[in-house]
């Protein structure tokens, strides 16, 4: 009968471990739910102050640049009155959009060999 009883008691308390380390288990789980619950919460928050900041963006208008007041093309060797209003007819207008041309480009613009628009351009360096 002792050994019984000593036999009944180690079940029992191998049962009260196991209900122990489940509840314990449990425990820990609900409370990594929970701060993932907080963190999902939190990503929500962020995203939508993201797209709120999206559509502030997007509803500002955009700055304008006032444009860029025409230089004297006629300061560069080479180009006369003539050949500066061919190039104000063509758009160009800086010394900067006359430097981004090609010497085939200012060749058909101003109606001269490219070899010509070579040195025009060159005297812009």
């Amino acid at each position: 009968m002792k050994e019984k009883q000593s036999f009944n008691f180690l079940i029992g308390l191998l049962i009260g471990a196991l209900v122990s380390l489940i509840i314990w288990y449990w425990q820990k789980s609900t409370r990594a739910e929970d701060g993932a619950f907080v963190l999902l919460d939190r990503l929500k928050a962020a995203e939508d102050r993201a797209r709120q900041l999206e559509n502030q963006l997007g509803r500002q208008t955009a700055v304008s640049v006032p444009p860029l007041l025409p230089d004297n093309l006629q300061d560069v060797k080479g180009i006369g009155s003539v050949f500066a209003d061919r190039l104000q007819a063509a758009g160009i207008a800086t010394f900067a959009d006359l430097a981004q041309l090609s010497p085939a480009r200012l060749g058909e613009i101003l109606n001269i060999h490219p070899h010509r628009a070579q040195i025009i351009l060159a005297e812009l360096h």
